[in-house]
């Protein structure tokens, strides 16, 4: 047998185990090893020591730890898999079958006809259908209130694994980053970079292309009946020539922005800031595809008199080398100014400030080029 079969087979009969002691009630990674296949863990004991030294981790790092010491159900990876094809190294839909009832994941029959019915077409797609499917039916048994913005594998797990601990005063002290999603389920793709995000927010700034957005990041806090989430994320609509008011007393705030935004669009809003603390989002890995809002911690601000000077285009590459000859004291005496080019994206500003990070610039001064 192949130790791709074995693992497959292993996860099965653990999870069938699980099942027979449960009423009847998935983002890509890589196929379920055997010997890193977590069996339904009836005591909870490693999972509670986790839970109570989550507060000591970035909040970024918070809801992996959780899943991986955490396991009331057996393996997460059927479920975190799910959107994998077999064919491409998921889980066989029998095994994400066998998770579900494990987790006593339905709250009714319907429920379970709505989820299975539409896995198969979802899986390898953009989609998290089949969980939005569970929460619309399910709401609060799954933690889907007051919408299903959030519905997905880990949201679903979090669900799990607060119930399961069911100590009020344990599960209160966690707090963990959600993505930032709207209403309809849908956020900006965020920009990454290689550097390690701090924590973001509460309070964010969405920079689009003609719009403001103001609101606060949400947070998932979990108690005995499921996850609570706080935070009004992506908040009304505001104008250019109020963000300095709108932005008085929130501490340092978190610009979301896509990917795919010219850089130069935030010299406006910086500007208009009037000196507020402004980081740059950029996203956080998490488990199952999950990307979490995370911050570059350099401060933005607006055009210095003084500074070493850098010009980003599509290539940041051309830019960390520069900051890389430079002196140190010259890129942390004063902020480092950075002319954006007109091509230059946000994407191509958050791999730049990564590196400046390691570089330990605390703050940047973004300036548009001229136009010719």
């Amino acid at each position: 047998m192949t130790r791709r079969r074995a693992a497959v087979t292993t996860a099965l009969i653990v999870l069938a185990a699980c099942k027979g002691k449960q009423p009847e009630g998935a983002p890509p990674a890589t196929t379920v090893i055997a010997d890193a296949a977590p069996p339904p863990d009836a005591s909870l004991d490693s999972c509670r020591i986790a839970a109570a030294g989550l507060p000591k981790l970035p909040p970024t790092a918070r809801a992996q730890a959780l899943l991986d010491a955490c396991h009331p159900c057996g393996d997460w990876q059927p479920l975190l898999q799910w959107n994998n094809p077999p064919d491409i190294g998921g889980p066989p839909r029998s095994a994400i079958e066998q998770a579900m009832l494990a987790c006593n994941a339905y709250c009714e029959p319907e429920a379970k006809q709505r989820f299975l019915g539409a896995l198969d077409a979802a899986r390898g797609q953009d989609t998290r259908g089949p969980w939005r499917h569970l929460g619309e039916v399910c709401k609060a048994a799954v933690s889907a209130v007051p919408d299903t913005r959030f519905m997905g594998a880990p949201y679903f797990a979090l669900d799990r694994i607060a119930r399961a601990l069911g100590d009020a005063a344990l599960l209160a002290k966690i707090q963990l980053p959600l993505p930032a999603l709207s209403v309809s389920g849908v956020g900006v793709t965020l920009p990454t970079t290689p550097a390690l995000p701090t924590d973001a927010g509460p309070a964010a700034l969405t920079v689009l292309a003609a719009d403001l957005q103001l609101g606060a990041l949400p947070i998932a806090t979990l108690a005995p009946d499921g996850v609570h989430v706080t935070g009004d994320y992506p908040g009304p609509t505001i104008e250019l020539k109020a963000l300095a008011g709108k932005l008085a007393g929130l501490g340092t705030v978190a610009v979301v922005a896509p990917r795919e935004l010219p850089a130069a669009r935030l010299v406006a809003v910086i500007a208009a800031a009037g000196g507020h603390a402004l980081q740059l989002t950029v996203g956080a890995r998490g488990p199952g595809g999950w990307s979490g809002p995370g911050a570059v911690p350099i401060a933005l601000v607006a055009r210095q008199p003084a500074g070493f000077a850098l010009a980003l285009d599509t290539n940041p590459d051309v830019a960390i080398k520069a900051a890389k000859a430079a002196p140190r004291d010259a890129l942390t005496r004063a902020p480092v100014t950075i002319t954006l080019a007109p091509g230059a994206s946000v994407a191509n500003l958050a791999t730049l400030l990564g590196a400046l990070g390691y570089f330990e610039v605390k703050a940047v001064a973004l300036v548009a080029s001229p136009k010719p």
